[in-house]
């Protein structure tokens, strides 16, 4: 006979449109809410036959639960890495009144030792959970070995070390998104050229996906039995503008049947801009909404932009901890998040309606 799912509190807010805070005001009957809130809090509250006794013994023995990320900094406003930030940030403000605090802990993306330090201060701090983008491979083993040892879950975000005991995976399939690359750079080339996968990090063997990346992109053609497309590869150590530029050029000038690129982080703007100033015409394919890729989606020196949900991930990272700590429920212990295509006739709908 299969267990019947355990409803929380987030199923409620979620079924009535309402945060969890406005939830918490109804059941304990405190604050200020409106009667058509109440109302659609307590037919929700019926219908999902949702018991808040355990929520209610939680708070009253006064349980406060922190949650450290480990996430890279975001050097200004609207990085990447700003908004699985903002997720964690709204996650927070959401449960916050049920005693859960998040403490970001910040790495540079290109040092490890950065992200030594920092993992290094959270073990100190010995959290009830953490975060991790597992951005450095063999940093990140040795740290969840001594989260395990300290019997602390953790929750992968961004990408995934598979075979490891994290509670749960938050993110995108990578391999499938660089199948979808592919095959968006293949349709977008009328089929014909070379094509070349760029990664922009400081170790490739020590960088957590990028394998994964370039299994997936070259499935799709092996998988298709395609066969007159050169794929080239390139890692470039940095993502200074004048370094990315020094290296394309030099790539370039070696392999001059490129048609189509495959850049693997959200700095897909960086090679449009290469291309832009030099007159290339050349097909690109990256990751994620920073405003700079949109500029350049908007523009046409980018053709796709795979978007990731990184928002989504942040505030879904410390739900899951949430209802481990609450509800002693286990989540799935892969949890991928839509692959969005995005090209420049929707962005615009896509960013309003988000």
């Amino acid at each position: 006979m299969k267990k019947a799912k355990k409803v929380t509190i987030q199923d409620v807010a979620n079924y009535a449109s309402v945060s969890v805070g406005t939830i918490d005001r109804v059941i304990h009957n405190r604050g200020k809410v409106s009667p058509e809130k109440r109302q659609k809090i307590e037919e929700a509250i019926k219908k999902l036959n949702f018991n808040p006794n355990l929520l209610a013994r939680t708070l009253a023995l006064g349980s406060r639960f922190l949650v450290c990320a480990l996430i890279p900094s975001a050097p200004y406003s609207g990085h990447y890495w700003s908004i699985p930030k903002s997720g964690l940030e709204k996650a927070e403000a959401m449960y916050n009144d049920f005693g859960m605090a998040v403490d970001v802990f910040p790495f540079h993306l290109f040092d490890e030792a950065t992200f030594n330090s920092q993992a290094a201060k959270i073990l100190e701090q010995n959290p009830n959970g953490v975060v991790i983008a597992p951005i450095f491979i063999q940093e990140s083993l040795a740290f969840v070995r001594k989260l395990e040892e300290k019997r602390i879950p953790y929750v992968f975000i961004d990408s995934d070390i598979p075979g490891q005991k994290s509670l749960t995976y938050i993110g995108p399939d990578i391999q499938k998104s660089a199948y979808i690359a592919a095959k968006l750079l293949h349709a977008a080339t009328a089929k014909q050229g070379d094509f070349l996968i760029l990664h922009m990090v400081k170790g490739y063997e020590n960088a957590a996906a990028l394998k994964r990346m370039e299994s997936g992109f070259e499935t799709y053609f092996q998988e298709n039995k395609i066969e007159q497309n050169r794929i080239h590869k390139l890692t470039i150590n940095s993502t200074s503008k004048e370094v990315v530029f020094r290296e394309l050029t030099k790539f370039y000038i070696r392999n001059k049947h490129i048609k189509g690129v495959f850049v693997t982080n959200s700095k897909a703007f960086l090679v449009s801009d290469f291309h832009l100033t030099h007159e290339l015409d050349i097909r690109v394919v990256g990751y994620d909404l920073v405003q700079e890729n949109i500029n350049h989606l908007k523009s046409g020196g980018i053709d796709y932009l795979i978007s990731q949900s990184p928002l989504r991930q942040g505030e879904k990272a410390v739900q899951s901890l949430f209802e481990l700590f609450v509800y002693k429920k286990e989540p799935e212990k892969i949890q991928n998040v839509p692959l969005d295509i995005i090209i420049r006739e929707n962005v615009d709908f896509y960013l309003n309606f988000r």
